[in-house]
């Protein structure tokens, strides 16, 4: 989904004004899609606290809660304001959900939800009283009373456009942001205050194609599908996958990548692998996913495959295997995803210029600097753009938000995940995942979209479902809860 400008956004909303589309309509559209985001991602939490401000953002917080309480929740508010100050359409907002609950304000509960409701995108510059107390007291309970906070369309103190961060501006666990993505929020510096991002959308707002032009994407559910399967589909139409993966003491990454192009849909995954360590990793794959020993990568070759994967767990190959690696990457013409210790092999033996089109690279921040060594002295976004001016790949540097591009395409941003993810095997995982979805002959950038969000919104699921906790969240646990991602997806022919 395309980002804009907030002055766009609020000529996008003016244009609805003048049509058809009312204020109240909209934010009660919008209150209505935030409130079944929070019930989707936080069922357990029962319990939130609006922080509200004067204006709309306020109203769309009033809405949430009304939605949240026919739910069973406990809902409060958090304001030093009289009903009088607030907008007229908030004020209504507020009478019906009951002007009780300004006179009877309660603090937050422990583990609870707090909503940020304190400004729009009007709002600009520094923080200013009441707004900085009520945002302080947003971060101050969201640190000590272990809750979580939910920043409506942008967080408080964050510049929608440029992403400049106020003095005391909210720290959000998740930002839902409403209509289009806003240019700032999207920003690799405003992670920490944005957390997870999610879009409601709102079929009223329509852009003009001036209000979108060379912003980033946002990856999210409203823009990728899965494709629909005719009913006499056979393994031998959904794809095979090559994996070159694992060493001695890395094996699991191994298992872990030839699981995910599995349950990426691929109909048949085989993992080549050195012949003496051949009965140990029999023993770890699932049985529906073939291994062969091997002695030279260059097998992979002699037969037919519709995708490649290589480098998870590999270590430090010798000489002779290194060199056959970097051969099958340059004979081959099927998309190839290298990752992990191909990709320090490739910055060791200074091999990006053997790269071409059908490479799909997943850097981490170390790799990319192995890969770029200036990237040390670069943005995020920048080092995306010069790695691709250096070779024409497809490019996922991955961190807390993922970005995806290739050579003249719009920098596209993941939207999903969670920091519970910062453990061994999720690179793993993903490569597979892409994998497995190149096979079924999703084009790359289409497949390392799908995948990236897929691996995210697993996360957000398990955590959701009480399964899992921040601590506990494991690469297998994305595995686990796969079907549960595949399923926000809508199918098509």
């Amino acid at each position: 989904m395309q980002s804009v400008s907030c002055q766009s956004m609020r000529a996008i909303e003016d244009r609805a004004f003048a049509v058809h589309s009312t204020a109240e309509a909209l934010m009660d559209e919008a209150g209505y899609k935030i409130a079944q985001k929070i019930l989707h991602y936080y069922p357990q939490l029962q319990h939130a606290t609006a922080y509200l401000g004067k204006g709309h953002n306020a109203g769309d917080a009033i809405v949430v809660l009304q939605h949240l309480q026919q739910a069973g929740w406990t809902v409060n508010l958090q304001t030093p304001l009289r009903l009088n100050d607030f907008a007229p359409l908030t004020q209504k907002k507020i009478n019906a959900l009951g002007s009780e609950y300004l006179q009877n304000q309660q603090p937050p509960a422990p583990k609870s939800l707090l909503i940020d409701g304190l400004l729009g995108i009007g709002a600009s510059g520094p923080l200013r009283d009441p707004i900085t107390t009520l945002a302080k007291s947003i971060n101050h309970h969201r640190n000590k009373l272990d809750c979580t906070v939910i920043a409506l369309d942008i967080p408080s103190g964050v510049n929608g456009d440029t992403g400049e961060i106020a003095k005391n501006a909210v720290l959000a666990d998740h930002t839902i942001t409403i209509g289009y993505p806003k240019i700032g929020i999207l920003k690799s510096n405003t992670v920490q205050h944005v957390g997870a991002l999610s879009l409601v959308t709102l079929p009223e707002l329509q852009p003009q194609n001036a209000e979108l032009a060379h912003h980033p994407h946002l990856i999210c559910e409203h823009t990728l599908t899965r494709k629909r399967r005719d009913f006499d589909t056979h393994k031998g139409q959904t794809g095979r996958v090559a994996i070159w993966a694992g060493s001695m003491g890395m094996l699991g990454a191994a298992e872990l990548s030839a699981t995910a192009a599995l349950r990426a849909g691929a109909g048949l995954v085989t993992v080549f692998i050195e012949p003496s360590l051949y009965p140990i990793l029999a023993s770890m794959l699932p049985p529906e996913i073939m291994l062969r020993p091997c002695t030279s990568p260059l097998k992979i070759l002699e037969e037919r495959f519709d995708a490649i994967a290589i480098g998870p767990g590999i270590g430090s190959p010798s000489e002779d295997i290194s060199n056959q690696l970097i051969e099958v990457v340059r004979q081959t013409s099927v998309p190839t995803v290298l990752d992990a210790d191909m990709l320090n092999l490739i910055a060791n033996q200074q091999a990006l210029p053997e790269l071409t089109h059908h490479c799909i690279l997943t850097p981490h921040p170390g790799e990319m600097r192995r890969l770029l060594p200036n990237a040390t002295r670069l943005s995020r976004e920048e080092t995306v753009k010069q790695f691709l001016e250096l070779v024409p790949v497809t490019l996922l540097y991955k961190g807390a938000r993922t970005l995806i591009a290739q050579t003249n395409s719009p920098l596209f941003i993941n939207s999903t995940g969670s920091p519970a993810m910062a453990t061994a095997g999720q690179g793993d995982v993903l490569t597979g995942l892409i994998a497995g979805l190149c096979a079924q002959k999703y084009d790359q950038l289409e497949a390392s979209k799908i995948a990236v969000w897929l691996a995210g919104e697993a996360a957000q699921i398990a955590l959701a479902s009480g399964s899992e906790t921040i601590e506990t969240l494991t690469a297998g646990s994305i595995l686990q809860h796969l079907h549960f991602a595949f399923s926000q997806l809508p199918r098509t022919t």
